[in-house]
């Protein structure tokens, strides 16, 4: 379901949140940048007349995530440019919105948010506004797993589970429609086409994870945030660095000599962590635990362009490679 919230009027100063934390930004650069994002002929209404990028037949669209962005432009092929706030290789937890991001939500056509509390800063920018914006949550639908004190939502990390990222296509699918409907049948057979790809990735994934021997599938990793993917694909989840769903917290002395003693006890063969991670303490943990330590996943964002994580796909095909081959 599309809900209208309201978009950005000019006003002297504003607080944005970054994805866990309340950050203002300058009074006097906002200012400018409201000034400069007023734009009056931005009317999308959700029923066909939406905004157009600039000197193109093109929607602008405005997503929160780079998974978001890599399924909606799956979805929307040439009818769309779909730009994401949270950039790739970028941790969310650490993340607050730039100018130029609160300019493009202005003058989209559509935004589309993960949510179960990742990114509900959206909200609280689009309701201090005058006119209106659809805004779409694509995590609807989804059975989503208890969250911690950090993540009391839920946890938000549903697009490492394909069977999610499915659900997820769908929603944007059904949000382009409503906002573009005079194209719904090329939305249509844009999301069968990916769905398809996404049903050979979900089987891929399977196949590979089953290579490894039984009890050896342990997963110990950085922060609490693969559990859909152990969940999906038949693994154990051990322990994490960080015993918490968010990268914000941080682990005491206790917390790191229990993950030692599991790790030895549980005879797990490597320690994950997102590429985006400074990797020194988990360095110190395998040293100490006698374990190797992986560094190289993508995890709460896709990769940069020419790198294997640059699409879901690619994101979701790299890192189940990478853990399997740790793991066997």
């Amino acid at each position: 379901m599309i809900h209208l919230v309201s978009s950005f009027v000019c006003r002297p100063s504003f607080a944005v949140h970054r994805f866990r934390r309340l950050r203002t930004l300058l009074p006097a650069a906002l200012c400018l940048l409201m000034l400069a994002g007023c734009d009056s002929g931005a009317t999308p209404t959700g029923t066909g007349d939406a905004t157009q990028v600039p000197g193109a037949n093109k929607l602008l669209v405005v997503v929160t995530t780079t998974q978001i962005r890599s399924m909606a432009q799956s979805v929307a092929g040439d009818l769309a440019d779909v730009r994401s706030i949270l950039t790739p290789g970028a941790d969310p937890h650490e993340f607050e919105p730039k100018p130029s991001d609160v300019q493009a939500i202005s003058k989209s056509a559509l935004i589309l948010k993960n949510g179960v509390g990742l990114d509900d800063w959206v909200d609280k920018i689009l309701t201090n506004a005058g006119g209106q914006r659809p805004l779409v949550t694509v995590s609807a639908g989804i059975p989503i797993h208890l969250g911690d004190t950090s993540e009391p939502a839920g946890d938000p990390h549903i697009w490492f589970s394909v069977t999610n990222a499915m659900t997820m296509t769908r929603n944007i699918r059904d949000a382009f429609i409503q906002v573009d409907p005079t194209h719904a049948e090329q939305y249509r057979a844009n999301t069968e086409a990916y769905l398809a790809k996404l049903t050979d990735l979900d089987k891929y994934i399977m196949d590979q994870v089953a290579t490894i021997p039984p009890d050896e599938r342990k997963m110990v990793t950085n922060h609490d945030g693969f559990g859909y993917f152990i969940e999906r694909y038949g693994l154990t989840f051990v322990g994490s660095i960080i015993p918490s769903m968010s990268t914000d917290a941080e682990p005491s002395a206790h917390d790191v000599a229990d993950l030692i003693t599991k790790v030895k006890a549980e005879h797990v063969k490597a320690i994950f962590l997102e590429s985006s991670i400074n990797p020194q303490l988990a360095q110190q943990i395998g040293q100490d635990a006698g374990v190797q330590v992986v560094d190289t996943l993508y995890g709460d964002t896709l990769g940069d362009v020419g790198t294997p994580g640059e699409t879901y796909e690619g994101m979701m095909r790299f890192n189940t490679d990478t853990i399997v081959a740790a793991l066997k």
